[in-house]
């Protein structure tokens, strides 16, 4: 069934504004769209405990450089070993839901011989960026992010005497808040734990807040 509208033969100047603007009005709601969310994760080893927490507490320090920074910022700290940068696109809420999420970390390490390489392996990542029940309208957004990362592969023999290589794996779990002001940015740190052959495992995520 279709259905008609029928307008007046006149309208009045005011009745034009008004019909115009609401029409405006619908198209901006229609394109509206959400800003975007630069989030930047990294990880630092160390031989020990206290140099595990100094080596992240000094990358935390330099948050502004890793939020600018779209490669590994290996010289910002000793012992970095893992880098994730992804960009979120917010819904016209401010929020955003990822539980699958699959991008590249550029990781260091080393070979059976001792030498250094690095290579990419695609970890698993999940955001939340949310705005809970009752949250003001001028209150920050609150964002999860859970890190699955893997620190190297570690070897050991099954009772047939073959080399078996198990993956050493560290989940970093970060939450804070979102200030919807552009430029700014946030930061937290995951406490360092023992890894594989008695190394210290930490890590720092930044995140930016950056206009469409």
């Amino acid at each position: 069934m279709q259905s008609t509208t029928s307008l007046p033969g006149r309208m009045s100047p005011a009745a034009m504004s008004a019909l115009l603007a609401l029409s405006m009005g619908g198209a901006a709601r229609a394109e509206a769209v959400g800003d975007l969310l630069d989030i930047t994760a990294v990880t630092v080893e160390a031989k020990s405990a206290e140099q595990c927490a100094a080596r992240s507490e000094h990358l935390a320090e330099e948050s502004r450089k890793l939020s600018l920074a779209t490669s590994p910022p290996y010289h910002l700290s000793e012992g970095l070993r893992g880098f994730y940068d992804h960009v979120l696109r917010l819904d016209a809420g401010g929020e955003h839901s990822s539980t699958a999420q699959l991008s590249t970390v550029y990781v260091t390490g080393y070979t059976g011989a001792g030498e250094s390489m690095r290579r990419a392996v695609s970890p698993f990542v999940r955001v939340e960026v949310s705005r809970p029940g009752g949250t003001p309208a001028d209150a920050p957004s609150r964002i999860s992010m859970s890190w699955l990362w893997m620190q190297r592969l570690v070897q050991s023999q099954d009772q047939s005497g073959r080399t078996i290589e198990n993956p050493q794996l560290h989940r970093f779990d970060f939450v804070g808040e979102v200030v919807t002001a552009y430029g700014s940015w946030g930061h937290a740190v995951a406490p360092c734990r023992p890894g594989a052959d008695r190394i210290w495992v930490g890590a720092v995520a930044v995140w930016s807040y950056l206009p469409p």
